[in-house]
């Protein structure tokens, strides 16, 4: 970017060239007119031509910048609103580079097309690629993808491209205005016959005209940098200023000793006012939180905003308790709702902190560790303040080490299926298994799966596993006497993946496994995320002859809604309203409503939960056809399948025993 002096040397140029067409303006005051208008006209076009090009610098590094903030975002947390936001930024770059090519002379502009534009392509493929793979759940390929040595190279081609642009526009206005005073001298010789005050009066004129276009130079070029340091919707400094910013102040800390207090904010409840008042009054509310945020800093420190709905803030402060003294006092303002024409709505902040110098020392481990703090506080429903402490990182470690064990366990199958019944309620008989996954882990011993079935999920592992365990269970259960089927639960990421069904009947047809005797079960989370996704998902498997139910049936609000959208076999009420349901009175009336409906609609009813031989008796009185629980057995390894079945009445099982 130009500094404010070589704008005034460009404009003292042009004030030069205005005093040699001036002195030869004298020849004729006709003469003088016309050229004196032609030359204002000229300049002034120029003018607004290097304008224009400090403009469209400005809007292609911005409209990058965004660019780059969504993908990267995007890999980081695989949400969908970070993908749309980069498809609504690609036009934005595309128009900046046209609005620079047709103001360019025809050899920059073939140079500036071949340089800046095929970089900007490879880039958004490279960030597109990034996006699908982030889609995919596969974020660690995503940042590999943003990390490339490729995607920095054209990321500095179109930086430096632009940039060359910019100068040599410039010089393009510079060679424009020598041919300007090229052409006055020629004019020179018809200047004589203007008298010394008419040329006094008009050099004032000229010179108020040029005084204008300084202006203007030096006001778009704040507003440029203004727009490279600045978040353009609430005016708080961006990551690239606020680096800036920390590093200087850690140079000072060091020398005087002074403590620094790192606070990552994230806000909480804005998804949800994006989505129900729409994003120009989540513009608003992240504008008007930027303004409590820097009122409540006062002199104290510095805020930027990182991206979405995320905040950091740096606070030099004399104590611990201080900066959370004022990080209280913002969390506190946040209580007071975000009034507007026709709105009044409410937000909270997760926030984590760390500090200078006893958490860390340098930039990138002050944000990293006030992140990790972060992370511990987004989980609370209400607004949470969590101090980095070394355990964070030491959880994280074991966490990373235990990610890679379960990658492994995974293939060494060591993550086994175990089996629990579900009972047709007249017979006592099983009709089917449910699969729950256990991790025999080597030396951890046998692992539940709510301590690794969501790190699974979160490393991109649940397809393997799911697909193993599957493959397990259909091995174990074809070699049982009878025709019991298997149910499998499938994971809400899952359904994104465009290879379920294939891997599925992959399983199945390898291991002979009959696709009638599986059924896939599906959460209403998996549902909410993409409707049609599901529906897709569920259509396939049915034409393959694979039943699907919808799980814990009457938790979500919407569960009617996919009963009429979704062609679901079964549905399963969840264990919440069937335990001790004879003494419940309100979950009798539910339990009632819902083995009706399923009844009505066709759909086979499971209950789950069931855990008594009360609650079993209610359940067949009211004609629920099936139950699930701990009363008939707990989740059982496949070596003792053949005795459970024979204790459940399983004729074939017992004959076979026998």
């Amino acid at each position: 970017m130009y500094s404010g002096s070589i704008v005034k040397k460009a404009t003292a140029m042009a004030r030069r060239s205005v005093l040699l067409a001036l002195i030869g303006a004298g020849m004729s005051v006709a003469v003088f007119t016309g050229q004196h208008l032609t030359h204002e006209l000229h300049n002034h076009t120029l003018s607004q031509k290097l304008i224009t090009a400090h403009q469209s610098a400005a809007d292609i590094l911005l409209a990058d910048e965004r660019l780059t903030m969504s993908a990267h975002m995007a890999a980081e947390t695989g949400e969908k609103m970070w993908i749309d936001r980069y498809n609504e930024n690609i036009p934005l770059i595309d128009q900046a580079i046209n609005r620079a090519l047709k103001i360019a002379p025809p050899h920059l502009r073939s140079f500036f097309d071949n340089e800046t534009r095929i970089a900007n392509r490879h880039l958004v493929i490279l960030e597109m690629n990034a996006l699908r793979a982030a889609q995919l759940g596969r974020t660690k390929e995503a940042r590999s993808i943003l990390d490339s040595v490729d995607y920095h190279y054209n990321k500095g081609v179109l930086s430096r491209g632009t940039n060359r642009f910019n100068k040599k526009m410039i010089d393009s206005v510079f060679t424009d205005v020598d041919a300007a005073d090229e052409k006055a001298h020629v004019w020179f010789g018809l200047a004589l016959s203007i008298t010394l005050i008419g040329g006094v009066l008009l050099w004032r004129r000229l010179s108020g005209s040029l005084e204008k276009s300084e202006f203007a130079f030096l006001e778009a070029e704040d507003r440029i940098r203004h727009l490279a340091r600045h978040d353009a919707l609430t005016g708080l400094a961006n990551r690239h200023s606020f680096r800036e910013i920390l590093d200087g102040t850690l140079t000072k800390a060091a020398v005087s000793g002074a403590s620094i207090a790192i606070l990552m904010l994230d806000l909480k409840g804005l998804k949800k006012i994006n989505d129900t008042k729409g994003h120009l009054i989540g513009d608003l509310v992240l504008t008007e939180v930027a303004k409590r945020l820097v009122k409540t800093l006062s002199d104290k420190g510095h805020a930027a905003r990182f991206g979405g709905d995320e905040f950091v803030c740096l606070i030099e402060t004399t104590s611990r308790e201080e900066a959370t003294e004022i990080t209280n006092a913002f969390v506190s303002s946040l209580e007071q709702p975000v009034v507007g024409q026709d709105f009044s709505v409410h937000v909270g902040a997760s926030v984590g902190i760390a500090f200078y110098p006893d958490d860390a020392r340098d930039y990138e481990d002050l944000i990293r560790k006030a992140d990790l703090a972060l992370r511990k506080a987004k989980p609370e429903d209400t607004s949470k303040i969590i101090e980095y402490h070394r355990r964070m990182d030491e959880e994280l470690n074991e966490r990373a080490q235990l990610e890679e064990e379960l990658k492994t366990g995974i293939s060494a199958g060591q993550v086994v299926p175990y089996y629990q019944p579900i009972v047709d309620l007249e017979t006592e008989q099983v009709e089917c298994f449910e699969i729950l996954s256990r991790w025999e882990h080597p030396t951890r011993g046998l692992i539940p799966p709510d301590d690794f079935i969501p790190l699974a999920e979160s490393s991109g592992s649940i397809g393997d596993l799911t697909l193993s365990v599957l493959r397990t269970a259909c091995i174990t259960v074809k070699a049982l006497p009878g025709n019991v089927s298997i149910a499998l639960n499938i994971a809400p990421q899952q359904i994104q993946d465009d290879w379920l069904v294939q891997g599925l009947l992959g399983v199945i047809t390898e291991t002979g496994f009959p696709p009638e005797r599986l059924e896939v079960e599906l959460v209403e989370n998996a549902l909410v995320s993409d409707l049609a996704a599901a529906k897709t998902i569920i259509t396939s498997l049915k034409n393959l002859g694979i039943r699907v139910a919808l799980d814990d049936f009457g938790t979500g609000y919407s569960s009617l809604c996919y009963l009429s959208e979704l062609p679901f076999d079964k549905i399963k009420i969840d264990r919440s309203f069937i335990t001790n349901i004879p003494q419940r009175e309100e979950n009798v009336k539910i339990v009632n409503a819902i083995v009706g409906l399923g009844r009505s609609l066709g759909f086979h009813t499971v209950a789950e939960g069931v855990e008594t031989e009360e609650d079993a008796d209610f359940l067949r009185m009211i004609g629920c056809p099936s139950a699930q629980g701990f009363y008939y057995a707990k989740p059982t390894p496949g070596c003792d399948l053949p005795e459970l079945m024979a204790s459940l009445k399983q004729p074939d099982v017992q004959q076979a025993i026998a």
